[in-house]
């Protein structure tokens, strides 16, 4: 067939070398990102104007805690350095973001939790791509597919119980009867 690699019709072949440096700072930033959507999950589970949503929020933040370390000990595994100063960054950043106006004078605004349920959704979109990205290489760094597989499940899960903490979020930041008002008043 003319090409240049005679062995790349063999399925059998072994996988091209992954750069150890890239894949560190892949899984580094994830890692970063992680402590960023857990540092805003943690301090959410405390609010106590969410009322019933605080203890999913809580429940959520133990679970990407695991993964976390998951992803900190398939990092050990690899034998990847990761730097600190990331996750430090990270969470730095998070507590730069809260201080965003929200357009009330004093308390939250009931479109605040709207807001950080869509970042953490979108955090988790990122986080299961990279479990994604992780399996699709599970064979070169000699990963365990199936438990990628589970985390990329529990993402989904995870996502999908966000969506409707979202939508009900969304209701009641929508809701006049609730004591929204428009930036028009």
């Amino acid at each position: 067939m003319g090409t240049d690699h005679p062995d790349t019709d063999h399925p059998d072949i072994d996988h091209p070398e992954i750069d150890r440096t890239l894949l560190a700072t892949y899984v580094e930033d994830h890692v970063a990102g992680a402590t960023a959507v857990i540092s805003r999950l943690e301090r959410l589970s405390r609010v106590e104007e969410i009322g019933d949503m605080r203890e999913p929020l809580g429940r959520l933040a133990a679970e990407l805690r695991e993964e976390r370390a998951t992803h900190m000990a398939t990092a050990r595994d690899l034998e990847l350095s990761l730097s600190r100063l990331k996750r430090v960054g990270a969470v730095l950043g998070e507590h730069v973001a809260r201080l965003k106006p929200n357009g009330r004078v004093g308390g939250r605004s009931p479109m605040s939790l709207v807001l950080e349920l869509e970042i953490i959704r979108s955090g988790l979109e990122g986080k299961r791509m990279g479990w994604v990205t992780l399996r699709e290489h599970a064979d070169a760094l000699e990963l365990d597919v199936a438990r990628l597989e589970h985390f990329i499940t529990r993402s989904r899960d995870q996502a999908d119980r966000v969506e409707h903490l979202a939508a009900r979020a969304r209701e009641r930041a929508f809701a006049p009867h609730l004591g929204t008002t428009s930036a028009d008043d």
